[in-house]
């Protein structure tokens, strides 16, 4: 009893005292500690890519669309892997962007966390109790996807640039960043539609 009502009363600041010992942490590592690195890719998921993907799959729009009563359960569950798998995707681009705005000293941080960040995903499947060997055709999924996302948004950006009356206006790391996120919405939507 005691400890929930700890729990309910401590809630509101549980995210920016994580927050700010991610910061100290980052600030005061020494260049062989991977444990901010590791701290940090845990707060993405924990705070940002999981509970997007969950939503997702929880929103009544996206099963109408997705046809979910047509499908049986495990098409479900590899529905929610494309949306988790998206998630990650999105991030890592986001993450690859890190040289453009930040201090040179911090991009390595991030450069650490985009790569540690599917491995993360894999500790936190498996903490929620999902088998070792469907962990690992997780991971195997997310390096196939992340490949197909890379070439499909490297297409998306060689046609915009060559595209007719359309001036390059925008700066190479917006573009970039659009052309990825727009290869991970139709590439995971393909991929949910042919279920």
């Amino acid at each position: 009893m005691f400890s929930r009502f700890v729990r309910i009363v401590l809630h509101p600041f549980v995210k920016p005292v994580r927050y700010g010992a991610l910061k100290l942490m980052k600030k005061m590592r020494a260049p062989d500690d991977t444990r901010p690195i590791i701290s940090a890719a845990e707060y993405l998921l924990d705070e940002f890519i999981l509970p997007s993907t969950f939503r997702t799959f929880q929103e009544v729009t996206f099963r109408e669309l997705a046809r979910f009563k047509k499908l049986p359960v495990a098409e479900h569950n590899c529905i929610f892997n494309e949306l988790q798998v998206a998630g990650v995707c999105i991030a890592t681009s986001h993450l690859r962007m890190a040289k453009s705005f930040t201090r040179p000293e911090d991009y390595h941080f991030w450069q650490g966390v985009e790569e540690y960040l599917p491995k993360q995903l894999q500790r936190t499947l498996m903490g929620y109790g999902v088998e070792g060997g469907n962990v690992k055709l997780m991971r195997q999924l997310i390096d196939m996807r992340r490949i197909e996302y890379e070439d499909l948004a490297r297409g998306m950006r060689d046609a915009s640039e060559n595209g007719e009356g359309n001036p390059r206006t925008s700066p190479p790391e917006l573009t970039y960043l659009a052309s990825a996120v727009h290869a991970v919405a139709v590439g995971t939507v393909d991929h949910i539609r042919t279920r």
